[in-house]
């Protein structure tokens, strides 16, 4: 038994290695991922289950500079989480073992707040050539939020909100492999239902009338997101060339019939010399528009948005290693079409280098970006926003960093690293309020400042213990110098990630997390409200019963905080999520 569950993790492991290889290169070169963590529900357990795997290719770049992970989170009673924990890896395993792995993959779980979970994977080809497989997923929550006068001064009583949130979505996948390139691609759907629960002058208007709690059925909105892709590259067994051609189809479709198309094409060469490589990248993104027939709702203040329009990116670099420390130089160029934006060119330059063989290496680097805002990115960001609002196309020209990566008594890695970021243009999102009728609203617009500073500093730990006890550690610190605007609006100053993970038997994992955020600013009625800083508190536990059967348990917000990850929106006190999870 305890060898078939050991396996059924290291194959998880494999596989999901295997998705991410995109476009990677033969050399040395020491290419990252840069990795969009999506935490649909913060009490969800985070284990990797045994078995199952992910083939599907995704629209990942590869690039040689500062490691470090994205969150998205976008749950309507839920904060941030940090990061996933480690997977149940619990001792090294002989290559045999994993002849006998269980595949199958079924996820059950309950919670409070009327709260539900489930995730299903099924190969359905599993060949060395072809691999086709299906996954859904489905997190799902009916209970209400309390609105509370230590939060809302205003409030004469507390008002509780009823805090729907529904999402589920699928996915079918394909591969093929064939002389030395693969074929693949997939299929996706997503909807997702929630309601508006947050604090506003229409929930005053019930406090003040003495009701207790409501059901906002009224301020309901949806999300459907339809994709494709399909990609044609070289494998690694390719001596010379590479190259890496993905076309990437995105629907975005809001309840109120607000549609946005966007078609993502990206194709990557390169050529491999005996301690060097030339690459060169194209990325295009095409956004295409849909209004409703009746559009008198959608008066988009920002008309050089309104049209649709095109980015097209071009990126040549070169890449060259020896045995003390490797470098990149290369250039990014970005050019928009039918958007009233300046075509836009930044440096692209990333060094590495060898203090102490496997013991401390220096890095730095600077480079910079255009961001595409599009509806399907900014509402994974920020669900609330008001549809009428496009979010503007940020452009960065300056994002240079420098850091230490060093390992202590070979069980610590560390990493330090300080940076600054010039932003043109940056976005930050504020409540809808009325000057007229001095009535605020539960959805967001966005402000802008002409131009910003961001100078930022941090310190990854990452500790492990024969493989039985690990720890990781994140601290961030954010300064920003605006020009026009009092605070970078719902921006923390501080992050604070500490998860960690015991495994006292072969058979048992307790987890324990703690996340902090301070230092944010919402601008509500045209005045600064600190927000509440955040102290999140995670304890769980995973237990395997059998080689096919796992039970799990989370508990989240332990110490049953109130805080917000936007002005109104007050996340659940202590919860609950207990389920099992099945591999056949």
């Amino acid at each position: 038994m305890k060898r078939l569950f050991i396996t059924l993790n290291i194959i998880g492991a494999t596989f999901s290695a295997f998705a991410q290889e995109a476009a990677s290169n033969t050399s040395k070169e020491d290419t990252t991922i840069l990795k969009n963590i999506e935490v649909v529900k913060e009490y969800n357990p985070v284990i990797k289950e045994a078995g199952k795997i992910s083939t599907t290719p995704e629209l990942k770049d590869i690039k040689t500079e500062k490691k470090n992970s994205e969150i998205s989170v976008w749950t309507t009673p839920y904060p941030l989480k940090p990061s996933e924990l480690p997977t149940l890896d619990f001792a090294s395993v002989e290559p045999e073992k994993e002849k006998s792995a269980l595949k199958r993959y079924a996820k059950l779980g309950f919670g409070n707040y009327a709260s539900f979970l489930g995730d299903l994977y099924v190969p359905i080809i599993d060949k060395q050539k072809d691999i086709l497989q299906f996954e859904a997923n489905h997190n799902s929550t009916f209970g209400k939020v309390k609105l509370t006068p230590k939060l809302y001064e205003e409030l004469p009583d507390e008002l509780a909100s009823k805090a729907t949130f529904n999402d589920t979505k699928g996915q079918l996948s394909y591969s093929h492999r064939f002389h030395k390139n693969e074929l693949s691609g997939f299929a996706n759907a997503d909807y997702t239902l929630f309601k508006r629960y947050g604090f506003d002058s229409y929930m005053l208007d019930l406090a003040n009338n003495g009701i207790k709690e409501t059901d906002n059925d009224s301020l309901k909105q949806s999300f459907f997101r339809l994709g494709a892709n399909v990609r044609l590259r070289s494998l690694d067994i390719h001596p010379k060339w590479k190259y890496d051609f993905q076309t990437n189809y995105q629907l975005f479709k809001t309840k109120d019939e607000l549609k946005e198309h966007t078609i993502h094409t990206i194709l990557k060469g390169a050529y491999q010399f005996d301690n060097s490589s030339l690459h060169l990248t194209f990325d295009m993104h095409n956004i295409v528009m849909g209004l409703p027939e009746s559009n008198g709702i959608y008066n988009f203040e920002n008309s050089e948005t309104l049209n649709n329009y095109t980015v097209i990116k071009l990126m040549p670099r070169y890449y060259f290693h020896v045995d003390i420390g490797e470098i990149n130089v290369g250039v990014k160029g970005a050019f928009s079409i039918n958007q009233g934006k300046k075509g836009a060119v930044t440096p692209d330059v990333y060094g590495k280098v060898k203090l102490v063989k496997d013991l401390l290496y220096v890095y730095a680097g600077v480079t910079g970006d255009y961001t595409i805002n599009n509806y399907q990115k900014i509402t994974k960001e920020n669900p609330y926003i008001s549809t009428d609002t496009r979010v503007e196309d940020t452009y960065m020209p300056i994002d240079a960093y420098v850091g230490l990566t060093f390992k202590i008594a070979k069980r610590v890695d560390m990493d330090l690293h300080a940076g600054y970021k010039l932003i043109e243009n940056p976005y930050f999102f504020v409540n809808r309020y009325d000057t007229l009728t001095k009535r605020i609203t539960n959805t967001f617009d966005v402000v802008y400042d002409e131009k910003a500073g961001l100078f930022n500093a941090g310190l990854k730990l990452n500790y492990n213990w024969q493989n039985r006890l690990n720890i990781l550690f994140n601290g961030e610190f954010n300064k920003w110098a605006l020009a026009n605007i009092d605070e970078p609006w719902h921006k923390p100053k501080w992050k604070m990630d500490v998860e960690g993970t015991y495994l006292p038997t072969d058979f048992l994992r307790v987890r324990l997390g703690y996340h902090l955020e301070a230092g944010k600013y919402a601008l509500v009625k045209e005045d600064k409200v600190k927000l509440p800083n955040c102290h999140n508190l995670t304890v769980g536990a995973d237990f395997a019963l059998f080689n096919w059967l796992n039970f799990f348990v989370n508990f989240d917000n332990v110490i049953s905080q109130e805080y917000e990850r936007w002005y109104g929106y007050s996340c659940h006190r202590f919860n609950v999520m207990g389920g099992v999870s099945v591999s056949f």
